[in-house]
């Protein structure tokens, strides 16, 4: 994080660093809206062209959604306006994300947090899928973009631990 320790850095480079994460938290918050709202355009508009969903195993018990592994835009885009997530939707649905932990280096960002999973089972609501979410972002002529979004489930998988491990910098351990 020392580059966003503020000792050594002008004013001007503070607010730069303050605009930025703002922009980093509004699109990553964003993003759910969109997705539970069926906003194809919106979602579409905040990927890179080469932007990748890293969904993890092809089990379907490892990993959220319906597709294997990782996948591009336009299987992205497929799925927020396709016939299985409206469903979802119409039954009750919510994809909650926590505020990230955000590291940015010039015109690269890297964002680490939760994604809960929330659907209606009869009358209540249940946490379907946590998962630790990596945002790796970079910046373009229209600001922030995602060029890959990394998932894993928190089922106590080595995998998404060192995942959540990146964030903090934290040397390896047994656990």
């Amino acid at each position: 994080m020392a580059d966003q320790n503020s000792k050594g850095l002008t004013l001007e480079q503070r607010v730069q660093a303050l605009e930025d994460k703002l922009a980093i938290y509004q699109l990553i918050m964003s993003y759910p809206l969109a997705v539970d709202s069926a906003s194809v355009d919106f979602a579409a508009s905040v990927w890179t062209e080469d932007g990748v969903f890293d969904r993890g195993a092809g089990d379907p018990e490892k990993h959220s959604g319906n597709f294997d592994g990782a996948y591009g835009i336009e299987s992205i885009l497929k799925e927020v306006g396709g016939a299985a997530l409206q469903t979802a939707r119409e039954a009750g649905l919510a994809h909650i994300m926590t505020a990230p932990q955000i590291e940015i280096r010039g015109d690269q960002a890297a964002a680490t947090g939760y994604t809960l999973m929330v659907a209606r089972d009869g009358n209540e609501f249940r946490v379907r899928r946590p998962t630790a979410n990596r945002w790796d972002l970079v910046r373009d002529g229209d600001g922030w973009k995602i060029q890959r979004r990394t998932l894993r489930l928190l089922d106590g998988s080595p995998e998404a631990r060192a995942l959540l491990r990146r964030a903090v910098k934290v040397a390896p351990s047994n656990s």
